[in-house]
């Protein structure tokens, strides 16, 4: 672990550790606390995950943002030049604590190198139970399965032509 990785992980855990407002629930807690001596590793892998998810947030709000303000811009054939509005300027970046670029580098060895992945195979490892779970009825909701009964309803038959239109009669 490097020096950065250990300042990295002291500001989240101190971080978070603030964060919530809100009792502790004992029984949580203590449960929480029998898991991690169970499965030790748990810890890093969740510390790990919510470290990148923080990342990957920021991310998806800077996203969002530019979106919106691209959606806001004057639109035409110019792009506003000629009197169709003023362009704002885009928006500034959030960035999560601790941001810097290539932070999830997977070339990297150690806590912050192996993030990403851990991240990713937790996370696609959740939707896919999730869906085979709700596949099998097995919990969850089947609802955004079931196609929306518009898209149900038989289409009427279509011999490929308007007989009241085209008449072979015509054509002598």
């Amino acid at each position: 672990m490097t020096d950065e990785e250990r300042g990295l992980i002291t500001a989240f855990v101190a971080r978070t550790a603030k964060a919530g407002g809100e009792p502790i629930d004992p029984e949580a807690d203590a449960l929480l606390r029998e898991l991690f001596e169970k499965y030790p590793e748990a810890r890093y892998r969740i510390t790990q995950l919510a470290f990148f998810q923080e990342h990957a947030l920021a991310e998806a709000t800077n996203r969002v943002k530019q979106a919106e303000w691209q959606a806001q811009q004057p639109k035409g054939m110019f792009g506003g030049l000629f009197g169709g509005g003023s362009a704002a300027p885009p928006p500034a970046n959030v960035q999560a604590p601790g941001h810097r670029p290539g932070l999830f580098d997977q070339r990297r060895s150690g806590f912050l190198g192996t993030a990403a992945s851990t991240a990713v195979g937790v996370m696609g490892g959740m939707m896919l139970g999730s869906m085979l779970g709700s596949m099998m009825g097995l919990g969850g909701t089947t609802e955004a399965a079931e196609p929306p009964p518009a898209m149900i309803e038989e289409p009427p038959a279509d011999d490929g032509f308007d007989s009241d239109v085209f008449d072979s009669d015509d054509l002598l």
